[in-house]
């Protein structure tokens, strides 16, 4: 059993999101260490005839014009955010709807669901990681994607989508977290960390590490203690993902993980029943300790060891009740 098998529910890749479902290009493993935006002279072509938004919630999509489609990418920025630049190796929230041009019924649309949805651009289609990047948090665009870019000769049977077709999106850049991105540096210390069963290497703000101290008692129980506290929304129990980064061991050392300039923030469903359930209450932003009993079933396979974890909060979700 590996250590994320340990702590299932934690590593969700990507939301239920089609744009990742083909055709996606992940970026090169040079890239994934390193936060990243496209150059002015890189970003993609704004001018010919566009989509225009129409409708309203639910029921928002794109009217196309009566024209031949893009034959390259193109991103039209309705609206221009203020938040920080979006990296191409970003884990973004974003509200979207997504139709093949000319045609007015989407394939997908978080609009129709009823909440934004989070993904790492290093798993979409090739076409959002380029569309996307270096437009600033809070930005409304229309994507135009050209197949080569998007799904490819294979296209999308299940979204309806050929091997020939530009699809366009419209989509609302809710937020976005780095790759290295850590808990709120201004947070509030509440725990002396020479007193804790871990050893801790990183400031407040930055990635961190830890190594469980040689003879620390073993937890008796699931407990979390609060590193430094953020200033941000208290997370809920329920009918909401959270976004962390995280470093963990196994009481023994024997296995460590770090998302941190790795496989980045992760999205956690809380009430799913994993360790990250105990997050609930705590505030976005803070960085918090969270030590596991080991526990054991009827037999090998499903025991436990005892675990550490500690985690910075980035972010969080509403996501709709599935009752």
């Amino acid at each position: 059993m590996n250590i994320r098998q340990l702590i299932a529910g934690v590593s969700a890749a990507v939301l239920a999101l089609s744009l990742a479902a083909c055709g996606g290009q992940g970026a090169k493993d040079g890239d994934q260490t390193t936060d990243k935006t496209t150059s002015a002279a890189d970003k993609p072509d704004a001018s010919g005839p566009q989509p225009t938004v129409t409708g309203s919630g639910k029921d928002l999509h794109l009217a196309f014009p009566d024209a031949q489609a893009p034959k390259d990418l193109k991103v039209w920025v309705q609206q221009k955010g203020s938040g920080r630049a979006v990296a191409e190796t970003d884990t973004v929230i974003a509200h979207y709807v997504g139709q093949v041009w000319k045609n007015e019924k989407p394939f997908d649309s978080s609009f129709s669901r009823g909440a934004p949805t989070g993904f790492s651009l290093q798993n979409v289609i090739a076409g959002w990681r380029q569309g996307l990047t270096g437009l600033p948090v809070g930005t409304k665009a229309i994507v135009s994607v050209p197949p080569e870019l998007g799904y490819g000769s294979t296209g999308n049977k299940d979204a309806g989508i050929g091997a020939t077709d530009v699809i366009d999106f419209y989509v609302e850049i809710v937020d976005a977290f780095g790759i290295n991105q850590a808990g709120d540096k201004a947070a509030k210390s509440e725990a002396k960390v020479a007193d804790l069963p871990v050893e801790l290497k990183g400031a407040l703000g930055e990635p961190v590490t830890l190594t469980v101290k040689a003879g620390a008692a073993q937890p008796k129980a699931l407990t979390h203690t609060v590193i430094a506290r953020g200033s941000g929304a208290a997370v809920a129990e329920k009918d909401t993902t959270v976004y962390v980064q995280y470093a963990m061991s196994l009481w023994d050392n024997s296995q460590t993980e770090v998302t941190y300039g790795k496989s980045g923030p992760q999205a956690v469903p809380m009430g799913s029943g994993s360790v990250f359930d105990s997050l609930a209450g705590v505030s976005v932003g803070s960085r918090v300790l969270i030590t596991n009993a080991e526990t054991s079933g009827g037999d090998s396979a499903q025991r436990m060891p005892s675990l550490a974890v500690v985690v910075d909060i980035l972010g969080q979700l509403a996501t709709p009740s599935a009752s």
